[in-house]
């Protein structure tokens, strides 16, 4: 996870620096030539472009490994929801010129438009594309999900870890979980749109950045956080977005926006790395924040989580914000339990 999350930092990077003349060449070749169209596809929408940047993309390797290729995909997806008109022709011209290894980025890129027709659409793929027809059915059928299934949790209290053990399992419904990759796509997607609905989405991993219990979150939040305050530091319309969206946050994303916004309009973008990397590291030396309150009340001494506290956990009966104190010879057990992997 955390090897994916540098990979996407330094995607952005690249991105950014095409576009702004920092690692230009003499002759710059086919993707330096994309990725600068890219970042100036709003103020020059060129859309019939696009397949020809998606050939050149492809023939350097581009979509050869589908974690890797999340902002071009995502700026596909988006190029096709600002052109519904167009976007059958683009569609079928990008899977003329694809090579069948490659063309599953088009298929991705439909389903991920949220065009009203994508599903018309995505049923004349098989068509050109024999090879993805099980890619399109999974689609089709719900097997597999679309940007409008993303979904961010909250981390679970330590109430909830105790009562998920007790609940019966329900049908899982079909949620798009936040990713390095899927981060990417949703900028990919702003890119070619401008929509501020991508950004919501990351914005909305903010309090990730804060989460001292899983590394995975910690990563995916100082991610969204280093990303917002890169990108926007480099595109005005991006800050002034952002700073709009500032009075209408919730509490838990607030302070880590104010951050970015600081961030980027004092060029300070380095300390939110470091930041981020101080408390990766604090995570993997000491252990998720949790574990580590249980051991405190472990040590206390003065009294115990009984096996009474765990089920009204289970039931949701439970409303205090500390463990239930009584005397019992069962805590030990169950701190052992909560503290274990």
């Amino acid at each position: 996870m955390v090897k994916l999350a540098a990979a996407l930092l330094a995607a952005f990077m690249i991105l950014t620096q095409a576009a702004d003349g920092l690692a230009q060449t003499a002759q710059p070749g086919p993707v330096d030539r994309v990725l600068a169209w890219i970042k100036g596809y709003r103020a020059k929408p060129e859309r019939h472009l696009l397949p020809e940047a998606v050939k050149a993309l492809a023939e350097n390797g581009a979509f050869q490994e589908s974690d890797a290729a999340g902002v071009f995909v995502g700026f596909m997806a988006g190029v096709l929801a600002s052109n519904p008109d167009h976007a059958e022709k683009l569609v079928m011209k990008m899977l003329a010129i694809t090579s069948p290894e490659d063309n599953w980025a088009v298929v991705r890129a439909v389903a991920y438009s949220g065009l009203p027709q994508w599903r018309e659409l995505m049923a004349k793929i098989p068509r050109k594309a024999p090879n993805r027809q099980t890619m399109v059915d999974a689609y089709l059928n719900g097997k597999l999900p679309t940007l409008e299934n993303f979904v961010v949790k909250n981390q679970p209290s330590m109430w909830a870890r105790m009562g998920a053990t007790f609940k019966r399992s329900e049908p899982q419904k079909l949620e798009l979980e936040p990713s390095p990759v899927v981060m990417d796509t949703f900028w990919g997607y702003y890119y070619a749109t401008g929509s501020l609905l991508p950004l919501s989405h990351i914005v909305a991993l903010l309090p990730w950045a804060g989460d001292l219990n899983d590394a995975a979150r910690l990563t995916l939040g100082s991610t969204a956080k280093f990303s917002l305050a890169h990108n926007s530091a480099r595109d005005n319309e991006l800050l002034l977005a952002l700073k709009e969206s500032r009075a209408h946050q919730p509490d838990a994303v607030a302070p880590h926006l104010d951050e970015v916004i600081f961030a980027a309009e004092t060029a300070e973008i380095g300390k939110l790395k470091n930041d981020a990397a101080a408390a990766l590291n604090d995570l993997r030396m000491k252990g998720p924040a949790y574990k580590r309150k249980i051991s405190w009340w472990g040590k206390l001494g003065e009294g115990a989580i009984s096996l009474g506290c765990v089920a009204a956990a289970a039931t949701g009966q439970v409303q205090l914000g500390i463990p239930c104190v009584i005397g019992g010879a069962t805590y030990s057990g169950v701190l052992r339990y909560l503290s274990g992997g």
